[in-house]
């Protein structure tokens, strides 16, 4: 894993799971199929569904019909002249993919999941997470959690940092949940100087475990989204320490990008 794309994780995120679904397809029996999913979420202070809110004066939309075309209004020499701040925050977007049955209505049998830093901030959307965890548990829904984003999973997601053992802990994991096992969770450290490993993806229970490798998925995302135009001269975020931080130079250096 190269800790320099967590900088452009939306990029990143985006093409893994088309990569991901793509690997996943010739493997699966043929009564199941893979699905990328995709929604929009809000952060909103208000935990009602839905949320109203009153302005202080507000200009209403009767549905009237005017003329086509936008007036534009001549501003009085009394006005001031405006500083322009452009600034954007899109949305933010959940993708996963699901592994459905279509021998059994389209039934769910597997949801992969792979994390965003909002998945493990603090709020709102870290809460809607989790409950989407429960309800894949109470559906007999199968989950596998990929993290190779290097942010501590301290006490925000299921399968927490203290949970592993101290010798086992590493900057990613990916964590399993199989659908008969209750709330059993499996975990699978991923140190940060080893290439990353093959996974098994649960199906259902009568059905063998798939494997998919995970380092050609992220070579190809590397090259997919033409990421060899990253600084490297800089430090990464969050920053790189100690063994793992001379680890990473030594490879630069080498490499002729330091």
């Amino acid at each position: 894993m190269d800790p320099y794309l967590e900088s452009r994780w939306s990029d990143v995120h985006a093409t893994l799971v088309a990569i991901l679904k793509e690997a996943l397809q010739p493997a699966l029996p043929p009564s199941l199929r893979a699905r990328s999913e995709e929604r929009v979420l809000v952060e909103a202070l208000d935990e009602e569904p839905s949320q109203y809110y009153r302005a202080d004066v507000a200009v209403l939309d009767l549905g009237e019909k005017r003329s086509a075309g936008a007036a534009v209004a001549e501003a009085p020499v009394s006005a001031i002249e405006p500083v322009v701040i452009e600034y954007w925050r899109g949305p933010v977007v959940d993708r996963w993919i699901e592994i459905r049955d279509v021998s059994s209505g389209h039934k769910v049998v597997t949801a992969i999941e792979i994390l965003s830093p909002w998945n493990k901030m603090p709020g709102r959307l870290n809460d809607d997470y989790i409950k989407k965890l429960d309800d894949y548990a109470r559906g007999g829904v199968s989950v596998v959690e990929i993290d190779l984003l290097r942010h501590p999973r301290r006490g925000r997601l299921l399968v927490r940092d203290e949970d592993i053992p101290v010798h086992r802990r590493t900057p990613y994991v990916v964590c399993i949940r199989r659908a008969w096992a209750d709330w059993r969770w499996v975990a699978y450290p991923i140190p940060l100087r080893s290439p990353l490993p093959a996974i098994p993806i649960p199906l259902r229970q009568t059905d063998t475990e798939i494997w998919i490798e995970l380092q050609p998925l992220i070579d190809r995302v590397y090259a997919a989204g033409a990421h060899d135009d990253i600084d490297y001269s800089k430090p990464c975020e969050p920053p790189l320490t100690g063994e793992d931080a001379a680890w990473a130079d030594e490879l630069l250096k080498a490499a002729g990008k330091r």
